[in-house]
This record gives C-alpha cells, structure tokens and sequence, in this order.
C-alpha cells in the first residue's frame, strides 16, 4: 500500500534522529537542504495528521529517495 511505504520512509528518517523529544523536534536536529527539510516536515505532518488517507504529500518513491538522501547525508559528517 503506497500509504504504508510513505510511512515506512519517515521511519527511515526517524532512525537518523538522536532523540531530541517530539518527532518534529527530532527531524529539526536532522542537517537537511532546506528543500528537503521542507520535504520531511510535509511528509511527517501528513504520516501524523491524514495517513493513510490521500491526498498523499508525495509518491512513495519520492518518499524513498528522500529518505536515501538523508541516510547518505548524514553518512557523510
């Protein structure tokens, strides 16, 4: 289920924060593009307030390769 995917790619994201109280404090301490923290915060926001209804935020690929953008910036601090 595409919903399902969506959520499954800010739980990625999730995994990069260092525990810093709510979600959205956490996703904050992430160093992101200012486009993709834009990205995350539409994305979070939908996973908390509408999922699993649409409209969705973005494409479950989207959601992956965002994700994937994370993962590989924060590898490379």
């Amino acid at each position: 289920m595409d919903s399902s995917r969506l959520h499954a790619a800010l739980d990625a994201i999730y995994t990069c924060c260092t525990p810093a109280g709510s979600l959205e404090e956490s996703l904050k301490a992430i160093d992101m593009s200012p486009s993709d923290t834009a990205l995350v915060s539409r994305l979070a926001a939908w996973v908390l307030n509408v999922a699993p209804l649409g409209p969705l935020p973005m494409s479950p690929d989207e959601a992956i390769a965002l994700a994937e953008r994370v993962h590989k910036n924060m590898g490379a601090r």
